[in-house]
């Protein structure tokens, strides 16, 4: 039985590679769960992409939550999902993650700020800045280091563990440029619209240095976001197709509902060794 919460620690050979080569499990609006309150009642149903908080989301695995964030005008931080504002906030995520790294120090993190808005005024870059290198900067790696390897950014920290992606310009030493991410384009899927979305995609998936996203979710106009465990299972099983192989970040609904976090522990391992075995080829090759 392999446990979730140190599923990257616990398979070494992934040293190998860096975290855009790397497959996630990605929480689709990880800031929008059902044990939330919401500003506006009775839209749980309409708004919750998660079962539970962020803390419970890595500990399940997740290793990219995707975030959407609103700014109130008292600078506040709150996150999200199609305007419908959660009780969760920006300062709840980094105790999340700080309490996460300090009892899984060798996980690897992509926070994923993929939306930014402000409720009445521009979006106030400088105080996120200052609430994200003051709470959460000694976990942050920095953009110079993004293309290590997961074995050279450990021997160049010991607690430099966090990706962040984001839009706002004011700390590129730290903040990686925003998160690319395939989706289908329209905010009613259904099943099998979306397994026709992830096949063209498949065909030629992004590439790059830094890590991509594919939206593997579907939303229903009468369910909200729809529990495709089964789908998700059968899609992103190595042992069934090449897709999850392709792939970097998968952000998913109720992802911890599905094998997602197994079957990209599989595929990495998968990668890492393909990768250690082309590099033993070439220093045996003649010279």
């Amino acid at each position: 039985q392999h446990t979730t919460h140190d599923w990257m620690s616990t398979i070494p050979v992934i040293e190998a590679l860096t975290l855009g080569e790397l497959i996630l499990p990605g929480a689709h609006n990880s800031g929008a769960d059902k044990k939330a309150t919401y500003f506006i009642n009775e839209v749980a149903h309409w708004a919750a992409c998660q079962n539970h908080s962020f803390l419970a989301q890595l500990n399940n695995g997740a290793r990219a939550l995707d975030l959407r964030i609103e700014q109130d005008e008292r600078s506040n931080f709150w996150f999200q999902h199609n305007n419908f504002r959660s009780s969760r906030t920006l300062e709840e995520l980094i105790m999340a993650v700080d309490r996460f790294l300090i009892a899984n120090p060798d996980e690897f993190i992509v926070l994923d700020f993929h939306e930014m808005r402000s409720s009445d005024a521009p979006f106030n870059e400088v105080e996120f800045t200052r609430m994200m290198m003051t709470h959460l900067g000694s976990r942050i790696i920095p953009t110079a280091n993004s293309q290590l390897t997961l074995g050279q950014l450990k021997k160049a920290s010991a607690v430099q563990r966090v990706m962040v992606a984001t839009e706002v310009a004011t700390h590129f030493d730290y903040f990686n440029p925003r998160i690319w991410h395939e989706w289908s384009g329209s905010n009613l899927t259904d099943t099998d619209q979306l397994h026709r979305f992830i096949a063209k995609v498949m065909q030629s998936p992004p590439w790059g240095d830094l890590p991509w996203s594919l939206s593997a979710t579907s939303y229903s106009i009468h369910w909200g976001p729809t529990d495709i465990k089964e789908q998700l299972n059968q899609w992103f099983d190595p042992a069934l197709s090449d897709w999850v192989s392709k792939c970097s970040i998968i952000n998913a609904d109720f992802f911890e509902e599905s094998r997602l976090v197994l079957h990209c522990r599989t595929a990495n391992i998968a990668k890492a060794r393909a990768r250690l075995k082309a590099a033993t080829t070439t220093d045996t090759l003649p010279k």
